[in-house]
């Protein structure tokens, strides 16, 4: 008889892929690292521009599945209490799914996903348009706003800044 051992399962292959990908897909400079243990944020990522680090950080939520359950958006479902966590996240947070059909990752900022969970609600679903590839580099636009963001958080701490 045959030795039975252990079983990889499909859902660490997908994470791998979709690691993979995203890493694949980053400008070259800036920095992306995978906490040790995951409250909600997947990967970090740390901007650079001209090679000199800026300070100003991101923060990733990646899922990933087999397909699609629609033509033109994918669904992200996630924990209510991993949006509340983002959401109190002083750094910007961004969604991001990767489809293994298609070998495509789609991206959302969390501040696009206006919904707020109804009380005892303990999933909520993000429809992230299928426009937002990661692959049609987005990077300078999502880059654009985590400085805005960075620029106004600095700010309040400044002596003489108004806050907003």
């Amino acid at each position: 008889m045959a030795v039975q051992l252990p079983q990889r399962p499909r859902a660490h292959e997908l994470e791998v892929q979709s690691e993979n990908f995203f890493w694949q897909n980053l400008p070259a400079g800036w920095i992306c690292d995978k906490p040790q243990h995951d409250y909600g944020v997947d990967l970090r990522l740390g901007l650079t521009t001209d090679g000199q680090i800026t300070g100003q950080q991101l923060v990733v939520q990646l899922k990933a599945s087999e397909i699609a359950n629609a033509a033109d958006y994918v669904v992200v479902r996630l924990e209510v209490t991993t949006l509340a966590l983002l959401r109190q996240m002083l750094e910007v947070a961004i969604l991001v799914k990767y489809i293994a059909a298609e070998r495509e990752a789609y991206w959302l900022l969390l501040k696009d996903f206006t919904a707020e969970p109804m009380g005892g609600q303990r999933t909520v679903s993000v429809r992230i348009p299928k426009v937002n590839r990661l692959s049609a580099n987005p990077w300078p636009f999502i880059g654009q706003h985590v400085q805005a963001v960075h620029f106004r958080k600095l700010n309040a701490n400044r002596p003489g800044h108004p806050q907003q």
